[in-house]
């Protein structure tokens, strides 16, 4: 995982989140090999989670935009 990954998630992070980095850090490896491709895994599966938080953010935001203008449309 890179720096700007680990910043976005940091930001991101909620307990699920949290849970899912620490099961791919309890994986036993036997080798190099191994340790790159579950390092891989873990980039897309993070890569994964990120884009949902950013997608649910992003729903969010626009429900509280049309909260507000109905809010406003109502005075």
């Amino acid at each position: 995982m890179n720096l700007i990954q680990k910043k976005r998630l940091a930001r991101r992070s909620s307990p699920q989140v949290r849970n899912e980095v620490d099961l791919f850090r309890d994986v036993p490896v036997e080798s190099e090999a191994q340790l790159r491709e579950l390092a891989r895994a873990a980039n897309r599966a993070a890569d994964r989670m990120i884009k949902n938080l950013d997608e649910t953010i992003a729903c969010v935001d626009g429900v509280l935009r049309q909260r507000g203008n109905s809010k406003k449309k109502s005075r």
